[in-house]
């Protein structure tokens, strides 16, 4: 049984903005990504993706902001 976030394997962020830190992106595929719905239901990003159907590139896993306020950077709508 996979126990990683379904949306691990595209997640724009290890190609994109952490393409080159492996050590941070390690870090949050241990922290967030990995081990289950428990850890990955805590991710800002598969947050803002159940509640809005998208997320934004940059978006990083552990983002202080809250699903508002990413909703209001980044023009998102409850039907987006």
């Amino acid at each position: 049984m996979n126990t990683d976030c379904p949306n691990v394997e595209k997640c724009p962020i290890f190609n994109g903005i952490l393409k080159d830190r492996k050590m941070t992106t390690k870090s949050y595929q241990i922290q967030y990504c990995n081990g289950g719905e428990l850890k990955y239901s805590k991710c800002k990003r598969f947050e803002t993706k159940v509640k809005y159907g998208v997320c934004p590139p940059d978006l990083l896993p552990n983002s202080a902001m809250t699903l508002e306020q990413i909703a209001e950077k980044y023009g998102l709508t409850l039907n987006s």
